[in-house]
């Protein structure tokens, strides 16, 4: 009897592994269409199979659009368009251009969850025939990133899918960084051009930028620039609210750089995140907590505005 029921779990656990191995091949064979949402956590992009039942483009187009409004079959995936949003109209130009005009209620979704369904929507419709790319509008207009730029054209492969099975959506964007001038005592322009996840803050990777140096960017004249954040700062959290910028670093921050003069240390940073269309003010906090002094002469207590006056010269990475 027990040999029996030795072998009747080897039978099991071999038909187990073999109906898994079955069901990786049949989605690495499947040559279907799929509709893409979200996971239930908003996180990721989901996705379930499906078999339309138009033919030609723009049926297809219509047919997608309308499932990806319905609600999914799979009960752990949401719906890539929400119920207050709608589509007003979709136009296909000769080129393959698939241009979606929402109403007004796109505009309430922001961050991550938003560019998760920009993704699936686009992943979607580019499947279709005769769809080279998509753009969006809402209530008439491009739509527009946290930076104020126009998204403009998108293609599935835009929408990176990592291992971890999160999407990312690269971006390109201008960071107008500020650094210390070689003396420590100014401030110095420098455009940056990067190629970004958008599923990052601006706010986030402008800081980052700044904490890495000036060095750390391609072309820089190293004797034009001085780094202005003290070594092994950490960035614990940056948000936006009402136009104003809360940033809480490490309490290495209040150990300032001798090469650099304290209004230069944080004007680099004020300077650098005002730069960005939706933020006037910077406020500090270190660990947390509230600190009133930034190395016993500079108030650091209430929100800093842009000091241009700062500001010697601006430099090209190419010089």
């Amino acid at each position: 009897m027990k040999i029996r029921a030795f072998w009747f779990t080897c039978l099991l656990a071999a038909g187990f592994i073999l109906c898994t191995g079955c069901q990786k091949n049949s989605d690495e064979d499947y040559k279907g269409y799929y509709i893409f949402g979200l996971d239930a956590n908003e996180t990721k992009v989901a996705y379930e199979k499906y078999t339309p039942v138009s033919k030609n483009t723009e049926e297809l187009v219509e047919e997608f659009l309308n499932k990806m409004s319905d609600k999914p079959e799979d009960v752990y995936m949401k719906k890539a368009v929400p119920d207050d949003v709608t589509i007003d109209n979709y136009v296909i130009s000769e080129e393959g251009s698939l241009s979606i005009y929402f109403n007004s209620s796109y505009g309430n979704y922001t961050g991550v969850p938003e560019i998760l369904r920009r993704a699936a929507i686009v992943k979607t419709l580019c499947q279709v025939p005769g769809v080279e790319d998509v753009q969006f509008y809402v209530a008439g207009q491009p739509l527009t990133t946290s930076n104020m730029e126009a998204v403009g054209i998108m293609t599935a492969s835009q929408f990176i899918d990592n291992t971890g099975g999160e999407t990312s959506y690269k971006q390109n964007a201008t960071l107008n960084m500020y650094f210390s001038d070689y003396k420590g005592t100014a401030l110095v322009e420098v455009p940056v051009e990067i190629t970004y996840d958008a599923t990052i803050p601006l706010e986030q990777l402008a800081i980052e930028q700044l904490m890495k140096g000036p060095y750390s960017i391609e072309g820089i004249n190293k004797k034009s620039v001085l780094p202005t954040i003290p070594a092994g700062t950490r960035l614990n959290n940056v948000t936006v609210k009402e136009n104003t910028c809360y940033v809480d670093f490490s309490s290495d921050f209040l150990n300032k750089r001798k090469s650099v003069t304290s209004d230069v240390a944080i004007y680099s940073v004020v300077n650098t995140l005002v730069e960005l269309p939706a933020i006037n003010k910077v406020q500090f906090s270190i660990d947390g907590g509230q600190v009133l002094e930034y190395s016993d002469s500079v108030g650091f207590g209430e929100p800093f505005e842009r000091n241009l006056d700062l500001v010697v010269s601006r430099v090209s990475v190419m010089e």
